[in-house]
C-alpha cells in the first residue's frame, strides 16, 4: 500500500483554516491565468509565424530561379527556354539528398517589369507581375477586395490589371476604371491602355504598394519575347523545411551556370527576421510566466508544511521516512497544479476558438501585416506547452518539499 498517496488523498480535504483554502483557491486561481496567458501567447505568436509567412509564400512562393544578373538591375533579364529549365527541375533526381521526387508541387514562370500607371488623378510607379493563366488564385483571390481575377481569354493577352488598394487610392481608381501603363523599354516609352480588373489587400504594405499582377503575355508582347521567354520561375515545394536544401541542390547540380536559385526567405530577409525576434519575445514571456507560476506554487507549498507541521512531528514520531513525507506534500502540490492546468486550458483554448471565429482583438496592418491577432489552433503546442509547465513545476516541488526534513520530531510536536 503507498501510504504517502493514501495519507494525501485523505488530507488534503481537511484543511480546516479558511484562510488555508483560500490559499489553495487563490493558488490554483493563478496557476489556471498563467496557463491561460501561456496558451493564448504561444498561439498567437504561432499563429503570427504561420500566417504572414504563408501570405509571403502565397505571393512568391518558395524559391525563385532567375538569371544571375536580376540582383543587380531592376531591367528584365530573361531565362531562355523556360521550358527545357522547368524540364530539368522535374526530372532532377531529389533522391539524392533524401527528398521524394514529388518534393516540388507546382513550378510557375513569371515575367516582372517596371511601369508607371496613369490613373484619374495621378501617376503610381509599380512592378508589373506577369502570370501565366495556369497559376493557383488560390491566395490572391482571398485577398480581393474589389472587381475579379484575371481574364485569360484573350487570345492575344489579357488587358487587366489586378493592383493593391493603396495603389488605387493614390490614383483614384476603381475596379473597370480604365488607365495607361507607360514602360520604358530600349530608351523609349512605350504606352499601353489597360483595364483595373480588381483590387487586393495582402497585409505586406510594402509589398502591395510595389506589385501589381497582369497576364504575362502582355509582358512578353511588349518585351518582343517568345512564350518560353521568361524573367523567373516560382517553385512551390511540399515541406518548407525542405526548401533550403532544394534550393542549393538545384543551384550547384541542376541549373545551367548562367541561372541562379535563392529562397525567398533570402531574397525577402526583413520580414523573417521581424518573425525571427518574435520567437524571442515568445521565450521571454513564456518563461516569464513559468517562473511566476513556479514562485507561487512555491509558495503556497511552503504555507501547507507549515499548517501540516504537527502532522509531520506525529508521522516521525511513527516512523515514515522524511522521503514519504515528502512526497505527501509533493502530491499536494501536484494536485492543486493539474486543478489549475486543467482550467487554464480550458479557458485559454476557449478564448482562442473565440478569437479564431470572431477576431474581436483588432491590429494596425500596416504595422503587424495583419489586421487581428491571429490564433494557431494547434493541439500539439497546446499539449506541449501544458506538459512542459506540468514536469517543470513538479520538479521545483522537491525545493520546498525539503523542508520537513528540516523540521525535528519533537519541535514539530510542539507546533500548533
Amino acid at each position: 500500500m503507498n501510504v504517502s498517496k493514501f495519507i494525501a488523498s485523505r488530507t488534503y480535504g481537511s484543511f480546516r483554516s479558511s484562510l488555508i483554502r483560500n490559499i489553495i483557491r487563490i493558488s490554483i486561481i493563478s496557476t489556471s491565468l498563467s496557463v491561460c496567458v501561456m496558451i493564448v501567447a504561444g498561439s498567437v505568436f504561432e499563429g503570427f509565424k504561420s500566417q504572414i509567412a504563408a501570405k509571403v509564400f502565397g505571393f512568391w512562393g518558395h524559391i525563385h530561379v532567375t538569371d544571375l544578373q536580376v540582383s543587380r538591375s531592376i531591367e528584365p533579364f530573361q531565362i531562355r527556354n523556360a521550358d527545357s529549365v522547368l524540364q530539368l527541375i522535374k526530372t532532377a533526381d531529389f533522391s539524392r539528398i533524401g527528398l521524394s521526387q514529388d518534393c516540388i508541387t507546382k513550378m510557375e514562370p513569371f515575367v516582372v517589369l517596371p511601369a508607371i500607371l496613369s490613373g484619374n488623378r495621378g501617376n503610381e510607379g509599380v512592378f508589373l507581375k506577369g502570370i501565366p493563366e495556369h497559376f493557383d488564385p488560390g491566395f490572391m483571390m482571398s485577398a480581393l477586395k474589389s472587381g475579379s481575377w484575371l481574364d485569360f481569354k484573350d487570345s492575344l493577352f489579357s488587358r487587366g490589371v489586378l493592383i493593391s488598394e493603396q495603389t488605387t487610392r493614390k490614383a483614384d481608381l476603381k475596379a473597370g476604371d480604365p488607365l495607361i501603363g507607360h514602360f520604358v523599354l530600349d530608351g523609349r516609352i512605350v504606352k499601353r491602355k489597360l483595364t483595373v480588373a480588381g483590387t487586393y489587400r495582402t497585409g505586406l504594405e510594402e509589398y502591395d504598394r510595389k506589385f501589381a499582377l497582369v497576364d504575362i503575355r502582355l509582358l512578353q508582347n511588349l518585351l518582343g519575347w517568345k512564350a518560353d521567354e521568361v524573367t523567373g520561375i516560382e517553385l512551390f515545394v511540399k515541406n518548407i523545411g525542405d526548401a533550403g536544401r532544394i534550393n542549393t541542390f538545384l543551384y550547384e547540380e541542376i541549373l545551367p551556370s548562367n541561372l541562379y536559385s535563392e529562397t525567398i526567405r533570402d531574397k525577402f530577409p526583413n520580414i523573417f527576421e521581424w518573425l525571427a525576434l518574435q520567437d524571442i519575445n515568445r521565450s521571454f514571456i513564456l518563461g516569464l510566466i513559468l517562473l511566476v507560476c513556479i514562485i507561487n506554487m512555491v509558495t503556497t507549498l511552503l504555507i501547507l508544511i507549515l499548517e501540516r507541521t504537527h502532522m509531520i512531528g506525529l508521522l516521525s514520531a511513527l516512523g515514515m521516512d522524511t522521503w514519504s513525507q515528502r512526497k505527501i506534500f509533493i502530491r499536494y502540490g501536484v494536485r492543486i497544479l493539474f486543478q489549475g492546468i486543467l482550467i487554464g486550458n480550458l479557458a485559454g483554448i476557449g478564448l482562442c476558438l473565440i478569437q479564431w471565429k470572431w477576431k474581436i482583438i483588432k491590429l494596425s496592418e500596416a504595422d503587424y501585416y495583419l489586421d487581428h491577432a491571429p490564433v494557431a489552433l494547434n493541439p500539439f503546442v497546446w499539449l506541449v506547452l501544458s506538459l512542459i509547465f506540468f514536469l517543470v513545476i513538479s520538479i521545483s516541488l522537491l525545493v520546498p518539499s525539503w523542508l520537513v526534513s528540516r523540521l525535528k520530531p519533537v519541535n514539530a510536536l510542539k507546533f500548533r
